[in-house]
Parts: C-alpha cells; sequence; structure tokens
C-alpha cells in the first residue's frame, strides 16, 4: 500500500513540475518574481487574461501608471470585467486620481448593485475629496446593509469635516459602545468635548475607556490634556510624565509638561522640558517667556538675557501696529483722492511714529499739500518738519563709532536739495 501511494505522490509531482517546466509563468508569480514574469510576457503573443496579469505584475511592482495603461485598454473592450473595473479602480486610488476611481466604482455598482465594497471604496473616495455630504449618504446606505461600527465611525468623520459637533459625537460614541475595544472613536469622541471646551465629559469619556484600556497612547494623553485644560497641574504632570515615559517626547507632551512645571513654579524641571519644547517649535512665545522666567529664577542669567532679547525683538508694539495701521488707512484715504482725510491719517499715524517713521510721514503729508492740495503754506510747515527730523537723524549718524561715510554724503544732498525746494515754494508765497 505505501509503494502504491509514493508511486501515486511521484506521479503527480512529475506531472506539476513538467508543467511549470512548459509555463513558468505561474512559478514566476507564485514567486513573486514579477520582473521576470513580465520578461516573460514579453515574448508570449497578448492575450486578455496574459495583459491582465501583466497589468498585475506592474501593480505589484509599484508602477501604477504602466498598469493603468493596460487596464484602461482591457476596460474599453470588457466594459463588464468587474475584476479589470475593480483593479483599475484601485490604481486610480493610488495614483490620486479619485474623480477616475469614483467613476470606475460607479461602473461596478451597475454591474453589481449589492455589492457593499464597492459603495465602501467609493464613500471614502468621496471623503477624500472633501465631498463629505455625498460620502455620509452613501455610508448611511452602507450601514443599513452591514450595521459595522466602522461605518458608524465613517459617518461620524464625516459630521466631524462637516463641522456638525453634535452629530458626530453622536456616532462615536455609538461605534464605540457597539465596540468597546474601538480606540480611535472614543479618542475622537474626547478630542471633541476638549474642542468643544466640554471638559466634565472628556475627563469622563478618558477615565472610563481608561478603566478597561491603560496603554493606549493617545487615550493616555488626552486624559493628561483634560488636567492640563482644567488647571490640574499636579494631576497634568503625573499623567504627562506617564506619556514621556511611555516613549512620546512629542511637542505637546514636552510643552504642556514644561508649562505645567511652571505653573507648579518647579522651575528646574520647567526648564528641561521647556527647553526641549522650545528646541520642536521655536515659534511659540509662550513657551519662550516661560522658558526665560524658568532660566531667570534659577539664575542662568546668561540662557535668560538673549530668550528675553529674542521676545522683545518678536514682540510688534501697540505703538507701531497703530502707525501701520494709520498709515495704511492714510495711502487708501490718499488713493481714493480723500486728500483731508489722508492727511487727517497721517497726523493720527505720527502718534505712533518712531523718529524714522516721522520723518516719512512729515514728507508724504507735504508732499499731499504740495501736490495734491496745492496748500503750500501746509506744504512748507511739514517740510520743514522733516528737514528738523533730517537733520537730528544726520547728526546720530555722524556720531556712531563707525559712521557709514557714504551715507551721510547722501543725507547731505538729501538736506541740500530739501532746502533748495524749501526756498523755491517760500519765493511762490511771497508773489
Amino acid at each position: 500500500m505505501k509503494i502504491y501511494i509514493t508511486t501515486i505522490l511521484l506521479i503527480f509531482y512529475s506531472i506539476a513540475y513538467s508543467q511549470n517546466k512548459e509555463n513558468p509563468l505561474d512559478n514566476y508569480i507564485l514567486n513573486f518574481q514579477y520582473q521576470k514574469a513580465l520578461e516573460y510576457i514579453s515574448t508570449q503573443e497578448p492575450t486578455k487574461e496574459l495583459l491582465l496579469q501583466q497589468a498585475m505584475c506592474y501593480k505589484a511592482l509599484g508602477s501604477y501608471q504602466k498598469a493603468v495603461e493596460i487596464l484602461e485598454m482591457l476596460s474599453t473592450e470588457y466594459t463588464e470585467n468587474i475584476r479589470v473595473k475593480s483593479e483599475l479602480a484601485n490604481c486610480y486610488t493610488v495614483l490620486g486620481r479619485r474623480q477616475a476611481g469614483i467613476d470606475c466604482y460607479n461602473d461596478l455598482i451597475l454591474i453589481d448593485s449589492t455589492n457593499l465594497y464597492y459603495q465602501i471604496q467609493k464613500a471614502e473616495l468621496l471623503y477624500q475629496g472633501g465631498k463629505y455630504d455625498m460620502a455620509l449618504d452613501l455610508f448611511y446606505t452602507v450601514y443599513n446593509h452591514n450595521q459595522s461600527p466602522n461605518t458608524l465611525t465613517q459617518i461620524a468623520q464625516c459630521y466631524e469635516k462637516m463641522n456638525q459637533i453634535d452629530s458626530a459625537m453622536v456616532y462615536y460614541k455609538s461605534a464605540w459602545e457597539v465596540n468597546p475595544h474601538d480606540g480611535f472613536s472614543a479618542a475622537s469622541l474626547v478630542n471633541l468635548c476638549l474642542k468643544d471646551k466640554r471638559i466634565p465629559e472628556a475627563l469622563a469619556y478618558s477615565t472610563r475607556y481608561m478603566e478597561s484600556d491603560t496603554t493606549n497612547q493617545q487615550m493616555n494623553l488626552l486624559n493628561a490634556l483634560t488636567y492640563y485644560v482644567m488647571d490640574n497641574y499636579e494631576e497634568a504632570v503625573t499623567r504627562f510624565r506617564k506619556c514621556y515615559e511611555a516613549g512620546d517626547s512629542s511637542l505637546v507632551v514636552n510643552r504642556s509638561l514644561g508649562i505645567s512645571y511652571y505653573s507648579l513654579k518647579d522651575n528646574y524641571e520647567a526648564e528641561i522640558y521647556l527647553d526641549k519644547a522650545f528646541r520642536q517649535d521655536t515659534t511659540n512665545n509662550n513657551v519662550l517667556y516661560c522658558l526665560a522666567v524658568a532660566s531667570n529664577e534659577l539664575a542662568d542669567h546668561k540662557k535668560a538675557i538673549p530668550l528675553f532679547e529674542k521676545l522683545l525683538s518678536r514682540t510688534v508694539p501697540t505703538d507701531l501696529t497703530l502707525y501701520l495701521y494709520y498709515k495704511g488707512l492714510a495711502s487708501a484715504y490718499d488713493k481714493g483722492s480723500h486728500f483731508d482725510n489722508a492727511v487727517d491719517s497721517y497726523l493720527k499715524a505720527l502718534e505712533y511714529a518712531g523718529t524714522n517713521q516721522k520723518m516719512t510721514v512729515y514728507y508724504t503729508i507735504g508732499q499731499l499739500y504740495e501736490n495734491q492740495m496745492q496748500d503750500t503754506d501746509n506744504a512748507l510747515v511739514y517740510y520743514r518738519y522733516y528737514r528738523g527730523a533730517l537733520n537730528e537723524y544726520l547728526e546720530k549718524q555722524i556720531k556712531k563709532d563707525k559712521p557709514d561715510e557714504e551715507h551721510i554724503l547722501d543725507t547731505k544732498k538729501r538736506l541740500g536739495h530739501l532746502d533748495e525746494h524749501i526756498k523755491s515754494l517760500q519765493k511762490k508765497t511771497k508773489t
């Protein structure tokens, strides 16, 4: 009996070996040798089956565009071939050609209207393309058939994107209740509570989830952020430290830990985490200020001084802001030929202008009076103001340790031209 079975097996393996030897394509594909499969296909007479396998080999190698070219040709010829259209839709999706993918899934749904997979894929493409209302309708259709908690989550995501927060929260909560291990929906629910300033709910939901799973990093972070938002810095520190020790050294953890320690007046720990947060994001002035104060309190003046200087260099003084606003308003009035209003706004800008800025405004007002309003007397008044400011500026340039001689010479020339212009205007007023 054993001899008989052995003989049968030998015959079977012999047949299989001879078939593979005669047609190695299946063997190439079976062993993921897609390049060799493509080389073999190129030597054969093209058929529908070979072209489809060629497209699949290109797809497997990441050459999606080449796969699309073949699949589009096959799709045109075999309009109701589900395999061809499905693979084509998939390639379109990978290439980011969402509308082409949607069109493919529309064709597939016409062929098989009961296929939920095609409807889900189409809905996801609509969602990715920002067509949230259309995606929502389709996800509702899918859910009525499959009652899947994942579809509930997708419905919630659509509502969230549409800024319908209450509806989004309802569906995230439903998805979580159906699947208690759904960390994504639970975390999304907590996150929306935080964004909508529903802090007690955020705390309740995050605490509830962590009672069954203390390892979820995102939920641990959200729970810590809830205590942070509540200004419960002691509890926040404990929970952020747990996140940090679990390997989360993200900006939000370092920043929140640093500011929590700072708020607890633990400057030593605050400086450590604020320094890390500042290195991750040098644009946050709140972090920069807390770091500067903490460093100063620790008598690290060499570190604190440049930090405070950086803060000052970044901060736009209120006066400068108002100067820019009034100057912009004056310019708009000027361009609109409302010259009286333009002068009034420039005069208001002068109240908030620095020394160099005043020079510019004086000259501009003088130009307005002379050229637009034909008021030589007032033009002379502001040209003289301009001359006084320009002369003061020149004296400061001359007194510098390393004066710029070329710039000084240029300023003197400007003064000379201005004096000539003032004399010219004075003659006009006398005549």
